[in-house]
């Protein structure tokens, strides 16, 4: 048991490496992207037609993708004042069961996403006319790895006693 539980714990910690370095990279890009298209638009009175578009999605990645980093770091809102009453053990069970729920949610979520996903391989984006796929699948492989953070946190907790 333990050393799957180090075994997932090094799986995340590198896939939070990677994540973390994606999320910054977009933030990046969807700045430059904003950055020229207001450039285009106010002194060169043009504008980059895709713009709008490819910053919703690069927008969607970022927020899908940087809710799972802030789930790794335990940067998430939560209410500590109902925490503050509670057990340490107790608080420890609580959290497994909190994890649980996060799974059983994003397992719902994974597979009501693959059951729409090819409905949107057929539809195309309205601008630059990719499949609707493309910015939808942020959703079901940011829930993949969300669960992966969740099992990681619960085997800490479980192996930890």
């Amino acid at each position: 048991m333990l050393k799957t539980a180090r075994a997932i714990s090094i799986l995340s910690d590198m896939i939070n490496a990677f994540v973390s370095r994606f999320v910054v990279l977009l933030i990046f890009l969807l700045s430059l992207l904003l950055g020229v298209a207001v450039f285009y638009r106010y002194i060169l009175n043009d504008s980059i037609y895709w713009s709008n578009e490819v910053a919703r999605y690069i927008l969607v990645y970022i927020v899908f993708f940087g809710s799972t980093m802030a789930h790794k770091h335990k940067n998430h809102i939560r209410i500590d004042m109902i925490f503050a009453y509670i057990s340490k053990k107790n608080l420890q069970r609580l959290d497994v069961i909190i994890a649980l729920l996060f799974i059983a949610f994003w397992v719902l979520i994974i597979v009501g996403s693959i059951k729409l996903l090819p409905l949107f391989m057929m539809q195309k984006t309205a601008t630059l006319q990719i499949p609707f796929a493309l910015p939808f699948v942020a959703i079901p492989i940011s829930a993949f790895v969300w669960i992966l953070y969740c099992i990681d946190d619960i085997l800490k907790k479980v192996v930890k006693r």
